[in-house]
């Protein structure tokens, strides 16, 4: 692995999106909101807050998709 830096996607701190720090080899942790992330395991998932709120996000958008579909354009240039 390249020893690049791992910076959280929600916290800024001076500009520049917050750095993480390690807390082992792969896996990296936000001291601000609690983000965890593991370098090359996409398919965790954070149990963080914002991503709690994000994935509560996503469900809506997927779950209204449909409806989308159904409606007719013109109620959906409003």
């Amino acid at each position: 692995m390249s020893e690049g830096i791992v910076r959280c996607p929600y916290c800024v701190l001076g500009g520049e999106f917050r750095r993480m720090l390690p807390r082992s080899r792969n896996c990296f942790i936000c001291l601000s909101c609690g983000h965890r992330t593991t370098v090359g395991a996409s398919s965790l998932k954070c149990a963080c807050p914002k991503c709690q709120r994000m994935d509560v996000i996503a469900h809506r958008c997927r779950s209204a998709e449909p409806l989308r579909k159904r409606l007719p354009p013109n109620l959906l240039m409003r």
